[in-house]
């Protein structure tokens, strides 16, 4: 009996010795990130039976077990890739609006600021102190253009920078969790879980999903296989993938995510990644700051036409053609490194007032042109090139192979790189090349008014001529470069020339009552330096429907609007998937959590069985030291 009681005491002390190392254990890292409490497992060592009936043998410590649940540790890891991914995106964004933030400095300020002046230069426009300004003006609006494009471009280069950075992690944790899996597979071949080791694994696990988004798969021999949330693998047994950084095949102007497993590789994209921080960048680059870029580009290469192509239409103090004002880098297209025909592609601007804030991809499938607008996702087929698609022009040369395709990238140039170019005051186009005057001899109530040039480079200083029949209801032109015209049918009120062609680049308005034989002379302006009649047509810009639809400051307007509501939207989705993880780790904690208060009710109740375990040692040795006495040993 004596041997009995020794052994339930040693078995008791045992257990309730384990049990105190593991509270004390479990109070020792309470604050230690991922860590999962512990919890001694007792069960009974079972009935000896004798002829009195079964007399228990004790309590055996049969394990230590880890408050665990499989389903809320996967939801934390799933709520941690999503709120990582929102996090970056909603950082990068604000990055983006501070671009924005400044209103007295930004591109709408110097619009303004150029279109005043150009007002200015319309009611001075001999004054060489208002075509300083507006010089001075068109410089400003170019400067702060490209500068918002450049430090857009430098977040666009940042955000390469960080998915470097963060596949250098991807592979790091990745080496972590092998090398933990090789060890846990160890431990559990022994017949006991490795906890501390299986809680290592789980925060390496966690920390690679605020990287990218992985599906764990476990192992027989206790080990976690990982891929991709599209299936790609990342760590099946010992075989590790990498992933790199390295320049995109379709734009090797940017860097692209590659997983390379052996000798296969496989490019990632943001919905393959699904989470984390490399799926948030991807969308802040190629999603937000490529919107934005697109926008600004598009604005610069709107304005650089518009004012060149006005400035064209007019002519100088000294009566010399306008020149231009501004240089916009043209669109760029590149050919995916993977071509592996001869085509050459390229881009050109057709309609500046047709064009769309997007980039295109182009795909030759063998029988057609495929051309794709990114920003939706419209589509167009041509058999052949050269194609007209938004205000662009797409030519190439050369055979392509089926399958070729390019990108191309019609403002990231323009956005960074519009230039004014060095044009002295004097050189500012304020007149038109040419007016309408009436004949002194004229004898009826007819007027010309509304004098427009049209087209640049035209012949529209050839003296024209606008001679009323009799009766005066047509009228016939000479001098016209292409020969005269002769019973011009004539209405009060309309536009010669009546067709959307135009007279030698020019067009009027004719109205009243003629009489036989009145004439209208178009001739060479003599006063150029006092002429505003082009310097109207400057300022006029500002209310024209340039860019598809709106004026230059309501695309502006616009742009600002898509970038708030970026950022608002962003802000928001950051805030709820956080509050979303935080919740998912409070239903985890509460159940792998240390509770320091409970931890604390143990260990009393622990000491007490243990000092009561060792009461029950110390009956057993007075009993074997009396059953001695009693023997005479």
């Amino acid at each position: 009996m004596t041997s009995s009681l020794l052994n339930i005491g040693s078995r008791a002390l045992t257990a309730a010795q384990g049990s105190l190392a593991t509270v004390s254990h479990n109070i020792a890292n309470a604050n230690t990130p991922g860590y999962s409490r512990q919890e001694a497992v007792l069960a009974t060592a079972g009935g000896l039976y004798t002829g009195g009936g079964f007399f228990g043998r004790g309590v055996d410590l049969t394990t230590v077990r880890r408050q665990y649940d499989q389903f809320l540790t996967g939801a934390v890891q799933s709520a941690n890739s999503v709120a990582a991914a929102d996090s970056v995106r909603a950082d990068g964004l604000k990055a983006i609006d501070a671009v924005f933030g400044d209103g007295e400095l930004g591109i709408g300020a110097a619009l303004d600021a150029l279109f005043s002046a150009a007002g200015d230069l319309a009611n001075r426009p001999a004054d060489l102190s208002a075509r300083q300004v507006f010089v001075a003006r068109a410089g400003q609006f170019a400067q702060r253009a490209s500068s918002v494009g450049a430090q857009l471009a430098d977040l666009a280069g940042q955000a390469d920078g960080r998915l470097a950075q963060d596949a250098a992690q991807v592979n790091a944790r990745l080496a972590d969790i092998a090398r933990l899996n090789a060890q846990i597979a160890r431990g559990q071949a022994l017949g006991q879980p490795p906890n501390d080791l299986l809680d290592q694994r789980d925060a390496a696990v966690q920390g690679l999903g605020g990287l990218l988004q992985v599906h764990t798969v476990a192992q027989d021999d206790g080990s976690l296989a990982l891929f991709t949330r599209e299936g790609a693998p990342l760590l099946v047994g010992q075989q590790q993938a990498r992933l790199e950084a390295a320049p995109d095949p379709a734009d090797p102007a940017h860097r692209g995510l590659r997983l390379v497993t052996g000798s296969t590789s496989q490019w990632l994209d943001a919905a393959g990644l699904g989470g984390g921080s490399l799926a948030g960048t991807l969308r802040l680059r190629d999603d937000d700051l490529a919107s934005a870029i697109n926008q600004v580009g598009r604005i610069a290469q709107v304005a650089a036409a518009a004012f060149n192509r006005q400035q064209a239409l007019g002519v100088d103090m000294d009566g010399a053609p306008g020149a231009p004002l501004f240089a916009a880098p043209a669109p760029v297209a590149r050919a995916n490194s993977g071509n592996t025909g001869a085509a050459t592609l390229a881009a050109g601007i057709a309609d500046p007032s047709l064009l769309q804030a997007s980039d295109y991809a182009l795909r030759w499938d063998g029988a057609a042109y495929q051309v794709t607008r990114l920003a939706d996702g419209q589509s167009t087929s041509a058999a052949s090139l050269p194609l007209e698609i938004d205000g662009l022009r797409f030519s190439a040369t050369g055979a392509p192979a089926a399958g070729d395709t390019w990108l191309v990238k019609p403002f990231a140039a323009a956005a960074s790189g519009l230039a004014a170019r060095q044009v002295a005051p004097r050189q500012v186009a304020t007149a038109f090349p040419a007016t309408v005057v009436a004949s002194a001899a004229n004898r009826g109530g007819a007027g010309a008014s509304a004098f427009e040039a049209l087209r640049a480079g035209a012949d529209n200083r050839l003296p024209v001529t606008i001679r009323f029949n009799d009766p005066p209801t047509s009228f016939d032109v000479t001098g016209l470069a292409g020969g005269e015209l002769a019973g011009v049918p004539y209405t009060p009120g309309q536009r010669v020339p009546v067709s959307p062609a135009d007279y030698n680049g020019w067009s009027l308005t004719l109205d009243g009552a003629p009489a036989a034989g009145d004439t209208f002379a178009v001739q060479p302006v003599t006063a150029p330096a006092a002429d505003n009649r082009n310097a109207l047509a400057l300022a006029g810009l500002a209310a024209q429907a340039l860019a598809a639809g709106g004026t230059l400051n309501e695309t502006y307007a616009a742009l600002v609007g898509d970038v708030g509501s970026r950022v608002q939207s962003g802000q928001a989705a950051a805030q709820i998937s956080g509050q979303l993880q935080d919740e998912a780790v409070a239903r985890q904690q509460a159940v792998a959590g240390v509770n320091l208060d409970e931890e604390a009710a143990n260990l009393l109740r622990f000491q007490q069985a243990y000092q009561a375990s060792a009461r029950v040692i110390q009956a057993s040795q007075s009993l074997f030291e009396s059953l001695l006495a009693a023997t005479g040993r």
